[in-house]
């Protein structure tokens, strides 16, 4: 019994396939005025810091997984996939022909560079880099910190962090996933089929905050809105003193807070909405 276990060991031990393998590049990318940065990476995460004006610096991980070719990861990393025209930058794309491979990029960049950062599956990470960020992953996490004005945050599947500097309309989506906005000032649609969702900010334009399953929590400070919360299963309920309008019940209220303002709709289908 002994000797066929061990010839059984052997054979499947045969059938893996090698080591996955792995190699770096790195690159300086000079550029002036307003640049524009795209980044679409088709697996792997991609995380921006910011960086010195006028200059963008990449350094990437290239990696095969199980299946994937080591001559393929030589061959990124010796021509890596940057293309520039200009102050245009585009980083990844071509993606199709990369099976099996992963790139982890480290991006530096000036914070006024305006950027669409992208990912088929991992965690886009954005530490203060963007004017009018597109942020996005198929599959993984969304945490940005520090964007500037306008942006959008989505993802297929994951959590989405987001904190707003100045002014500016917010759009955050996942399929499943929570939602966590800090400092909003604008207008704002966050949508999630299956999550929490957690906003701070004032709302100086329409805010539409929408879950399938989840609870709905605010944080306005003093600012005056008109409230519309409605919820499936799940109770309603405001810290902060509202003049009501119309019929109300324990699933769905309506008023003015503060006296009144910017409409902030919210809906979910099974949970508690509360404003604090």
């Amino acid at each position: 019994m002994k000797r066929i276990l061990f010839a059984t060991t052997a054979l499947v031990l045969a059938a893996l396939p090698a080591l996955a393998a792995e190699a770096t590049f790195e690159r300086n990318l000079q550029v002036k005025g307003a640049a524009e940065l795209t980044v679409e990476n088709g697996s792997g995460y991609v995380h921006l810091t910011q960086g010195a004006a006028g200059q963008i610096h990449v350094f990437a991980k290239v990696r095969s997984n199980w299946g994937g070719s080591e001559d393929q990861v030589r061959q990124i990393a010796a021509n890596p996939p940057i293309e520039q025209t200009g102050s245009i930058v585009k980083i990844g794309g071509h993606n199709e022909n990369m099976h099996n491979i992963s790139i982890d990029y480290e991006i530096q960049a000036p914070p006024d560079v305006y950027l669409n950062a992208a990912t088929g599956s991992g965690q886009v990470t954005d530490d203060g880099v963007g004017n009018h960020a597109k942020l996005s992953t198929g599959s993984g996490s969304n945490h940005a910190t520090g964007l500037h004005g306008s942006f959008s945050v989505d993802t297929g599947s994951g959590d989405i962090y987001a904190e707003q500097i100045g002014d500016g309309d917010i759009k955050a989506e996942t399929g499943s996933g929570s939602i966590e906005l800090r400092n909003v000032h604008g207008g704002l649609h966050a949508q999630t089929g299956s999550g929490s969702i957690k906003v701070g900010g004032t709302p100086s334009a329409q805010w539409k905050l929408d879950t399938g399953s989840g609870s709905v929590e605010l944080w306005t400070g003093t600012a005056a809105f008109t409230l519309d919360a409605e919820t499936g299963s799940g109770g309603v309920s405001t810290d902060r003193e509202m003049a009501t309008q119309g019929t109300q019940n324990h699933h769905h209220i309506t008023g003015k807070i503060g006296g009144g303002g910017p409409l902030v709709r919210i809906e979910t289908g099974s949970g508690s909405i509360r404003v604090h």
